[in-house]
């Protein structure tokens, strides 16, 4: 069924590839080059010949590409990719295929691979971090004016504005990734593979549409323009094994952009099949082109033809069989600061306990509760606390929030916002007559004393007071204060885990020292 019109180009000289030459101010939804591979021409002959259980969970591993700017700004933010990828195996359940990350995530700042205008560009990029036996994903600013795309030979693009805790472009691609294709497929050009015959969907639909099937190989050697013919699917499904995707479970479907579906889960645009029969597209599938609000499934047909497709083309992918056990679905407990607590700006500690199964802590740490933008920091860690590795603004709010995770388990939820105060809040000591105080332990746990010592000039009389961080009095007492050593322990019976402060006044004035309580 195909043709070959030979077309002569150097490799760099291609100024046209697939339809990731979108324009910018169009985004196409995806740039993946339409095209059965052999693979899924031989499966669909006979899929009862393939192994397709769904009775056991297969992990596939990712290899997570952030790329920025040449300067190391514009990543991808650390918080959206923990929820795209909740999001993806959330699209992946019933398909029982799960998704991990392997290795650590890969961070490329250079700027032409953050926007670039070609597939070509972005499959050097992909040639040269590629990293064996995952699917790797690339998260970039602009992928060639697409939403995405798979390249069979490469891996994957993703525009990180169409990457949210809400959209299925990345569970798309990697559909694509394992074998299936758009249910319309053929009609990625219209008519004609260059979209240079036009079409009234009242018309019925031609027997045949062509499209550009070049791009969907092994290589990346450019050298022959190759058009397929595809089969147009009618209504009555007696063609459906052998035109468009091949799959009997996905209904017909022609429209090939953007479309948002109405209350019925349908494309609002009615076509006709070439025996005239009127149809509308169905919202529900993730391999088409309905707004992300609309999408919802994968097809049992589709899944099985995706997990053949792992067992007999990508057992390279299979190698780790054995998931870490899920993230608690309880939040983090926040240990210090509590809300509204001061805290030393330039040495800014932040603890929470624990969390079951989790490896990983990504800590955010913004002067906006809204977290947005490149006013927050973040900070992805493998232990429960962390001290900042820069001062923060003195005398200003600053809110923080942590959400656990591991390779596998991705959707724990994070803390509520927790706001403190930065302060000056080192230890000073006003009171010329006393020296050598200190604090025993700084770090105590809650019911056990601490000891105050100092040395004293002469006997004085002081007021000992224990404030919170909040700044809020909790205690006052009387100290009569001797010539030389001098020792008075402070109780912590009933405090909560914080940061406290002891205060010794008297009329020359103050010596303060700090202690925390976990």
């Amino acid at each position: 069924m195909a043709r070959s019109v030979l077309i002569f180009a150097f490799f760099l000289g291609i100024s046209q590839l697939l339809q990731a030459q979108a324009p910018r101010a169009e985004i196409n939804p995806c740039g993946t080059p339409p095209g059965k591979s052999e693979w899924l021409k031989k499966y669909q002959q006979n899929p009862q010949a393939h192994f397709r259980s769904v009775d056991t969970t297969l992990y596939v591993p990712l290899t997570i590409h952030l790329v920025g700017q040449d300067n190391g700004s514009g990543y991808f933010s650390q918080a959206q990719l923990l929820d795209v990828l909740c999001r993806l195996n959330s699209d992946y359940e019933e398909a029982n295929i799960q998704f991990f990350i392997e290795g650590d995530i890969n961070y490329l700042p250079n700027s032409a691979w953050n926007d670039h205008e070609t597939v070509l560009e972005g499959a050097e990029m992909m040639f040269l971090n590629n990293v064996e036996h995952t699917i790797n994903t690339y998260f970039v600013s602009n992928p060639a004016g697409n939403c995405g795309y798979n390249l069979p030979y490469a891996g994957i693009a993703m525009r990180k504005g169409c990457a949210g805790a809400s959209d299925h472009t990345w569970a798309h691609e990697i559909g694509h990734n394992l074998s299936v294709q758009h249910p319309f497929l053929g009609w990625e050009g219209g008519v004609s593979y260059d979209g240079s015959v036009g079409h009234n969907f009242s018309d019925p639909a031609p027997l045949t549409v062509t499209y550009d099937y070049t791009y969907f190989k092994d290589t990346l050697i450019i050298d022959t323009l190759i058009i397929d013919t595809a089969l147009v699917e009618l209504v009555d499904g007696s063609n459906c094994q052998v035109a468009a995707d091949g799959f009997c479970d996905t209904s017909p479907d022609y429209i090939a952009q953007r479309w948002n579906c109405n209350i019925d889960g349908e494309s609002p645009q009615e076509q006709t099949d070439p025996t005239g029969a009127k149809f509308r597209s169905d919202g529900s599938l993730i391999m088409g082109y309905a707004n992300d609000a609309c999408q919802s499934r994968f097809t049992p047909e589709q899944i099985a033809a995706m997990r053949a497709n792992l067992y007999e083309e990508k057992a390279d992918y299979l190698y780790n069989q054995t998931p870490l056990p899920p993230v608690s679905s309880n939040p983090v407990t926040i240990v210090f600061p509590q809300e509204d607590e001061l805290v030393q700006f330039d040495n800014i500690y932040l603890e929470w306990e624990p969390l079951e199964n989790a490896t990983h802590y990504l800590v955010q740490v913004s002067p906006v509760p809204s977290f947005t933008g490149s006013l927050a920091t973040n900070y992805i860690i493998t232990t429960n606390s962390i001290t900042l590795p820069e001062a923060l603004t003195i005398d200003r709010n600053y809110y923080w929030r942590v959400r656990g995770y591991n390779s596998h388990s991705f959707c724990n939820p994070e803390t509520a916002n927790m706001r403190f105060r930065t302060a000056q809040l080192s230890a000073v000591n006003n009171i010329a007559s006393i020296t050598a105080i200190r604090l025993m332990p700084s770090l105590t746990s809650p019911g056990q004393s601490v000891l105050l010592e100092f040395e004293s000039k002469k006997t004085f009389s002081a007021q000992l007071k224990l404030l919170a961080a909040t700044g809020q009095l909790l205690r006052n007492q009387q100290l009569a204060v001797q010539t030389g050593s001098n020792q008075f322990s402070i109780g912590t019976d009933g405090l909560a885990p914080g940061m406290y402060f002891a205060w010794v006044e008297n009329e020359e004035g103050r010596a303060l020292e700090r202690f925390v309580i976990r």
